[in-house]
């Protein structure tokens, strides 16, 4: 019903979600991949009342290769998150040049280079706490003691941090990478008065990237 409204601008994402959200729920987790497969099959069948005629792109939540691979392969994107550019690199070869990739990443801005490196290395360290996150870390050629000690270089490559032109480099590092989109996630907990003014305070530095 949104894409009869408004023509080209409903994009729909999909996630499976995580262990502690099903468990919260009393359900259980299972495989994310063959519960994605399964959704979206149903998703093209019959419906009550019936859906209008009316094209919108679907995109997945994949930040692995299996479900990169099913984006590819049964809807119209993938939406990774937290990821480095080399990780965008290898989204756009699994999905090919046609399919619409929008990347999440995980700002922190501030004016002070270390305070916004410092907020940086604490989303990573939140981020390794959990094991999809971890494996996809050790995927990416970071050695033990680069996760362990959380180190700089992947701070520096997994978080946009800093000023305005630091946030927009790294935007563009992804767009460079084979990104449609870039979304700027702000770090989790921020108002939304906060976020405004972060987005005002980016804007400058982000609306000639392409």
């Amino acid at each position: 019903m949104l894409a009869q409204a408004y023509p080209g601008r409903f994009v729909l994402g999909i996630g499976g979600g995580y262990p502690q959200q099903a468990t919260a729920t009393g359900r259980e987790f299972g495989s994310p991949l063959s519960k994605m497969r399964d959704y979206l099959d149903r998703m093209d069948g019959p419906t009550m009342p019936p859906a209008p005629d009316a094209p919108y792109p679907r995109i997945i939540a994949a930040n692995g290769p299996k479900m990169l691979a099913l984006a590819g392969e049964l809807a119209d994107g993938a939406l990774p998150a937290g990821g480095p550019p080399a990780f965008t690199a290898q989204a756009r070869q699994v999905l090919g040049p046609d399919k619409l990739l929008v990347v999440g990443l995980t700002m922190v801005p501030d004016s002070d280079p270390a305070r916004a490196r410092q907020g940086a290395r604490e989303r990573v360290s939140a981020g390794l706490a959990q094991p999809w996150f971890a494996a996809a870390v050790a995927r990416l050629g970071f050695s033990e003691q680069e996760i362990a000690e959380v180190s700089d270089r992947l701070v520096d490559t997994m978080i946009a941090h800093g000023d305005p032109a630091a946030i927009a480099a790294k935007a563009g590092e992804h767009l460079a990478a084979g990104a449609d989109h870039v979304a700027l996630l702000p770090p989790i907990g921020t108002d939304f008065a906060t976020g405004v003014d972060q987005a005002e305070w980016l804007a400058p530095a982000l609306r000639d990237l392409h």
